[in-house]
């Protein structure tokens, strides 16, 4: 899976390099928020998802994972950058009512309450 990670103000952004987000990648990112969030102790993710044109539903259920966990532990996963098609998935699945869905990094970033 190619991502990258990066910080800014206190926030984990995880930026999917990936035009696809599929099952064959679902595992390994799950695999990434849990040793985020149980590990590394990160409270506050933020998904960027601005390459991806195109998530499944093995995918989308990582994230559902990821953000149960987060949960548990106090943390938010929140998410931004959503392509038409992506977008389309979350409003089908219902998941724009589970996540805080953004246009842009910075106005995800300020969103996380500061600790």
């Amino acid at each position: 899976m190619n991502h990258t990670i990066t910080e800014f103000k206190e926030v984990t952004v995880i930026t999917l390099g990936v035009r696809r987000a599929t099952a064959e990648i679902a595992k390994e990112f799950k695999e990434l928020l849990f040793d985020l969030i149980e590990n590394k102790k990160i409270k506050k993710i933020l998904l960027d998802m601005t390459m991806v044109e195109f998530a499944d539903s093995s995918f989308l259920g990582a994230i559902v994972s990821g953000l149960k966990k987060s949960s548990l532990n106090k943390g938010d996963i929140k998410i931004f950058g959503l392509q038409p098609s992506v977008d389309e998935m979350f409003k089908l699945t219902r998941l724009f009512k589970v996540f805080e869905i953004f246009e842009n990094r910075d106005e995800a970033i300020d969103s996380f309450p500061v600790i």
